[in-house]
Parts: structure tokens; C-alpha cells; sequence
């Protein structure tokens, strides 16, 4: 009878055994990546759906302008001198309004942002500070006419020292506010004939950092207001129900699969998230670039794997953006096709590390790059007698991602706007400047991941790592189980594992030696 039992005892114990290493190796893993897309899909039903709609808490817009503190020796040929002024402080609200629901698992959004002066954040400074930046505006449409009709520059000049008050050189005097968001004011009449093709072309092309006046007799420029003013999109995002490692994927912006303005396939495709959401990461398959498509550029930008690392006490991939991103085509040949106007009488564009041309997006001549020319070529920092310096640790783009969950527990995107002072002996305010590459202002934008948001993070983690210890703890349960009800099996006879009569029992056996003597 107790061998009988045992049997069954041992029965049971393989099975759960076998159960136990299906749960440690497909089971729990399944059910916790079911769960973990169940939660950040965007759906209805999902955790991240609400959070993802609006983003619970603001992100820092942070804004350091360039300040000129020589403008007159500029003006004589002398290199400039800058003093970097900031952070001006703004709190960043998103809010993305749905529009309806596509095929292929796709979501379709408006996204709206608001600004926020903070004050506190800002410590002494204010948007009524003055300071002496590049007249952006100006170099933009002089630059222009430049490019597309050289004997044309002496008389739209003169049409510009209308357009623009004041204009004695290419430097503006302004108030922050005005600069960021409120405008500077633009005017449209005058006896000049070439004005009203000026203003003309302004009021076709609509570029997105002027605004018509109320009374229709100017414009008013500035770099945000059209971020306040009105919502970007439609975008077209994938929602993670049926591909959880394709959440957050941008499958059109404006309608359009691709960026049409660089003329090719590889420049022109989207790639990435609205920098905002992240699929969780396959431990097995960790990718070693994130990307992000940011309109404003009309392109994807992408920050490369750097390692593991922890933050908050939680596992984080940490990764930056590197230099092959916005590399020159000789560093990088894929780059190539970025490069579609000339910047200047020396260089294309794609001849300079770190830099991006604007044009074919902005219909404007403005170059993007990192803060303070960070990762791109040297030769841009001799133009200048002071005040551009790049640092890594203030300059770079880069995020720490938790891969459970694809949250990003601290980010910062930072990007820099310049434009080209050139020397035009046509145009009296830049008839003895020296050329070069101008920065006007450089933004960071990103948050960290607040301490409430950590906590339940944290929790998240934990349970996860709970529910992992348990299976481990019954796999280990089931093989005692199971080592114990075999060693019970055999001792009670049910299994034959070893003779009743091996040599050990026959030499101890009672009389043993007796008997083999007598049959000698």
C-alpha cells in the first residue's frame, strides 16, 4: 500500500515539476508581457491611454539666447562676442486631440501645446529683459533674395530698412517676450515699390514664426508663437494592440508617409515616436537606436545605445544622441541628401559636421545644430572671439529609458536655430561684417519623471519581480517534491533501483563465511 502511494506521490510531483518549468520559462514571461501591454496599448481600457491623451505633468521649455556684447566692433569686421542669457523657464502643457481611428491598428491625433512663463523657475530673469540678438528676419530675406537674384539685394534692402524699424545694422534690440512669443512688430506700408513684393511673399508662403497684424498692415515675427497659437498634425500613430513593440510608431504626419521637401527615400522616411511614448524593450533584442520624427525639421533624428545604467533604483538604457546623426556626408554618406542649398560661398551644408539646413523644410535659410555647436566641426567655433563653448554634459540630447514599460524617466531634447551673418557690400548694414555662422537661440526641452510617477513605477517593478520569485520558488518546491517522493518510491520497494541481494548483504549476511568454509 505505501508503495502504491508513493507512486502517486511521485506522479504528481513530476507533473507539477514539468508545470513549474513551463511557468518559469513561457508561462510567467507570457502573462507578464500580456499584462504590460495590456496596461500601456493605446486604448480605452489601458492605464497609459489617459496619461498618453494628456500629459500629466508639464515639461520644462527651457530658452538660452545669445546675446551680442559687440555689435559695433561686428560691424567693423572684428569677430563676435556672445554671453549666453538663461534658462527662460517655460511650462510645457500637451494635449492630443483625437480625430478617429484608422487601419492597421492606428490612432489618429491633433496635438496642442501651451506655454507658461514660470518665474521661479526663470529665478531673476524676465521676459522683459532686452537683449541684442541676430535680426533673424532679416538675414533670412536678405539671404534669400541673395541666393535667387544677387542685383536684386541694394533695392530690397532698401525696401527691408522699411519693413524692419531701426535697422542700422544686423542686430535686433528686443524684449524676450516679443522674440519668443509675443512678436516683433513688422511693417508692410511705405512708398517703396519692392515692399509690397516683400510683404507679398510673406502672406503667400505663411511661414509659421509670422502672423498678420489685426489691422493687415504688417507682421509680426517671432521663433513660438505658432506653437501657442495653433495644433500640429494630424499624426497617424500606431497603437500597440496588436504589436506591442510598435507603439508609438508615426505612420503619417499631415497625411504624408514620407518627407517629400528632401527629395529622397532615405531623408524622407519617417521613423520613430513623438519622443513622448517608447515601446517596452525586448531584453533579447535591444535595439541599438531610438528614433523620433520631429516636424519642426521635417526629418527623424535618432539617439544610440549607450548601456545599462539604474536610475531611481530602477534598470535604465541609457542613450544619446552621437555624432553620425547629424554627421557630414563624408562621415556619414546617408547624410548626403539633408543637404539641398548652399549656406554660404564655401560649404553646402553637408561639408560641416553637426549641421542641418532648414530650408527645404522652412522655406527659410536657418541651420539647425546642437547647443553651442556641440558635435560639429571646429571650424565653426574660430569664428567667434568668445562666448560659444560646447559641453557635453549642458549640450547633448539623450534618455533613459525603462525597458518594461518603454516610460522615459529623464530626457532632454536640445537643439540650436543659427543663421548665416554674410558679408553683402550691396546691403550697407553688412557691408564689413565677417561671414559666418550666427546662433540665436537654443532651446532644451524634457522632463524627469516625478516622484509619484516613481513610486508607482517602483511598485510596478516590484510586483514583476514578485511574480517571477514565485515561480522560481514553486520550480524549486517541485523538484524537492519531486527528489523526495523518488527516494520514498525506492526505498519502498516501488521502483527497482537496486538488487535486494547485491554483494553487500551477501557478505553481511548471517553465517555468510560459514557456510561458504563447510563447502570447501
Amino acid at each position: 500500500m505505501l508503495g502504491k502511494h508513493s507512486r502517486i506521490c511521485f506522479a504528481v510531483s513530476l507533473v507539477v515539476l514539468i508545470i513549474a518549468i513551463v511557468l518559469v520559462v513561457w508561462g510567467a514571461p507570457f502573462i507578464i508581457k500580456r499584462q504590460v501591454q495590456k496596461n500601456m496599448q493605446i486604448d480605452n481600457s489601458s492605464l497609459m491611454f489617459e496619461r498618453w491623451r494628456k500629459l500629466p505633468m508639464p515639461l520644462d521649455f527651457k530658452i538660452y539666447v545669445f546675446n551680442v556684447t559687440n555689435p559695433d566692433e561686428i560691424n567693423n569686421g572684428e569677430k563676435p562676442k556672445l554671453a549666453e542669457i538663461g534658462p527662460y523657464v517655460y511650462k510645457e502643457y500637451r494635449e492630443k486631440i483625437i480625430l478617429g481611428y484608422g487601419p492597421n491598428d492606428t490612432i489618429k491625433y491633433m496635438l496642442k501645446k501651451t506655454f507658461h512663463f514660470d518665474a521661479n523657475a526663470s529665478d531673476v530673469l524676465t521676459e522683459d529683459d532686452e537683449v541684442t540678438v541676430i535680426n533673424f528676419s532679416y538675414m533670412a530675406a536678405v539671404l534669400s533674395v541673395n541666393d535667387l537674384l544677387p542685383s536684386m539685394v541694394g533695392m530690397v534692402n532698401q525696401a527691408l530698412e522699411q519693413f524692419f524699424s531701426n535697422l542700422t545694422d544686423p542686430f535686433l534690440r528686443v524684449k524676450v517676450k516679443d522674440l519668443f512669443f509675443d512678436g516683433v512688430y513688422l511693417n508692410c506700408v511705405g512708398d517703396n515699390s519692392a515692399l509690397g513684393l516683400v510683404c507679398g511673399k510673406i502672406k503667400s508662403e505663411t511661414p509659421p514664426t509670422m502672423r498678420p497684424s489685426d489691422d493687415g498692415n504688417g507682421f509680426y515675427f517671432s521663433m513660438f508663437s505658432h506653437l501657442n497659437r495653433t495644433e500640429s498634425g494630424p499624426y497617424e500613430m500606431v497603437r500597440g494592440r496588436e504589436q506591442i513593440s510598435e507603439l508609438g510608431h508615426i505612420v503619417s504626419y499631415k497625411g504624408k508617409t514620407s518627407m517629400k521637401y528632401w527629395g529622397d527615400q532615405y531623408c524622407g522616411q519617417m521613423n520613430g515616436t513623438d519622443s513622448t511614448t517608447f515601446p517596452p524593450i525586448d531584453e533579447n533584442k535591444v535595439p541599438q537606436r531610438l528614433y523620433t520624427f520631429e516636424p519642426d525639421i521635417c526629418r527623424s533624428l535618432y539617439v544610440s545605445l549607450v548601456g545599462k545604467s539604474s536610475m531611481f533604483g530602477i534598470p535604465v538604457y541609457y542613450y544619446e544622441l552621437d555624432s553620425s546623426a547629424l554627421a557630414a556626408k563624408s562621415a556619414n554618406p546617408n547624410n548626403k541628401c539633408f543637404c539641398k542649398r548652399n549656406w554660404s560661398a564655401n560649404h553646402d551644408g553637408c561639408l560641416i559636421m553637426g549641421i542641418l539646413n532648414l530650408m527645404p523644410c522652412q522655406g527659410a535659410p536657418a541651420i539647425a545644430s546642437l547647443p553651442h555647436f556641440y558635435l560639429a566641426s571646429e571650424e565653426l567655433l574660430e569664428y567667434f572671439a568668445e562666448g560659444v563653448k560646447p559641453d557635453k554634459e549642458k549640450h547633448n540630447t539623450y534618455l533613459y529609458l525603462d525597458p518594461v514599460t518603454g516610460v522615459v524617466l529623464k530626457g532632454w531634447k536640445r537643439l540650436q536655430f543659427n543663421i548665416e551673418l554674410r558679408n553683402m557690400p550691396a546691403a550697407p548694414q553688412l557691408a564689413n561684417v565677417p561671414t559666418g555662422l550666427f546662433p540665436l537661440l537654443w532651446i532644451e526641452e524634457g522632463a524627469e519623471l516625478p516622484e509619484s510617477n516613481r513610486e508607482e513605477l517602483k511598485q510596478s517593478h516590484a510586483l514583476i519581480g514578485h511574480v517571477s520569485t514565485m515561480t522560481w520558488i514553486v520550480l524549486a518546491l517541485a523538484i524537492v517534491a519531486l527528489v523526495a517522493s523518488a527516494v520514498t518510491v525506492v526505498r519502498s520497494g516501488g521502483l527497482p533501483m537496486w538488487p535486494r541481494n547485491n554483494s553487500v548483504s551477501f557478505i553481511l549476511r548471517p553465517n555468510g563465511s560459514a557456510q561458504a568454509n563447510k563447502g570447501q
